[in-house]
């Protein structure tokens, strides 16, 4: 079993707008480490780690600070991260709205120092990799990647970028619904896409292919949202589900990505507040059970 350091992260900040094809705003997902890191769950694992960090309101944030404030929360939560981890742990990140990846992984790269050495996979039914220009609805939470692979055209963000990744250091897996920019940025640098029909009907040749991207690196980084299943198996998700995949069939590639000796991980867009919220954590700690038993046998 994986040694396991939670870092709770309660977080709305980066969704200040209505979501695309959304008509309210993603309230209460900020409040879900409470619900998902609960103290039998925490019973579960020998001494974990646990740390907090809150980000402000987005209401509470002057629309001209905003990029401003969301920076200086993005390092401030990196930062304890990298003063909390201890060696042996591995670092879990729960959300909130998803942008907090963005200071797990920048943590991630940091720790490692050469940036070549990381694989990243997101589980996700949206790319989060548009650009401020071409992002529709404005919400930092759909461009946290962008930055990882070109200077980002917000300049706050982009003085946080001490190191970049390859676009042939990430796999995304998911049936993506994209937007604003994301296609053409997917299209052009011929990012892997690992959508459900194609997993069904080549099960075998994407296991072989997931199990040569994570063998190249020294350490994979793991991005989960909940909403890359169907609805009817994650339905209280903080952003409307497009997902279609089965809970067996993203346990089967889990399985995989796990064989690593060294991985970190983050998962978020639970909102708790809303129908569906205890199967939805359910399924939740299912996966994270999942990553942290550690076999590589």
């Amino acid at each position: 079993m994986r040694q396991p350091h939670f870092f709770k992260s309660y977080s709305r900040l980066g969704v200040p707008f209505f979501p695309i094809r959304q008509n309210k705003l993603n309230l209460g997902v900020e409040d879900s480490p409470d619900f998902v890191i609960t103290k039998e769950f925490l019973g579960e694992f020998e001494n974990p780690g646990i740390n907090e960090y809150r980000f402000p309101k987005p209401e509470d944030v002057l629309k001209e600070d905003y990029y401003q404030v969301l920076a200086d929360h993005l390092e401030k939560f990196k930062d304890l991260i990298q003063t909390s981890l201890k060696e042996g742990e591995t670092q879990v990140v729960i959300g909130g709205e998803n942008s907090v990846t963005f200071s797990s992984l920048l943590a991630v790269l940091e720790r490692v120092k050469d940036s070549s050495k990381v694989g990243y996979i997101q589980f996700d039914s949206h790319g989060e990799m548009n650009s401020f220009e071409g992002s529709e609805s404005k919400n930092f939470h759909g461009m946290y990647m962008r930055p990882f692979f070109e200077k980002f055209d917000k300049a706050e963000i982009a003085e946080l970028m001490p190191f970049q990744l390859g676009t042939d250091q990430v796999i995304t897996i998911g049936d993506l619904v994209l937007d604003g920019d994301e296609p053409e940025f997917y299209k052009k640098n011929n990012i892997r896409n690992i959508n459900r029909e194609d997993y069904i009907n080549n099960k075998l040749q994407i296991q072989s292919e997931l199990k040569t991207f994570i063998e190249k690196f020294e350490h994979i980084h793991i991005n989960f949202d909940v909403d890359v299943f169907h609805h009817s198996i994650s339905p209280a998700t903080g952003i409307a589900g497009d997902g279609k995949w089965m809970f067996g069939e993203v346990i089967d590639l889990v399985e995989v990505i796990n064989k690593h000796p060294s991985i970190s991980l983050d998962m978020c867009e639970i909102n708790p507040h809303i129908e569906g919220a205890y199967k939805t954590i359910e399924v939740a700690h299912e996966v994270l059970r999942e990553f942290l038993q550690f076999d590589k046998v």
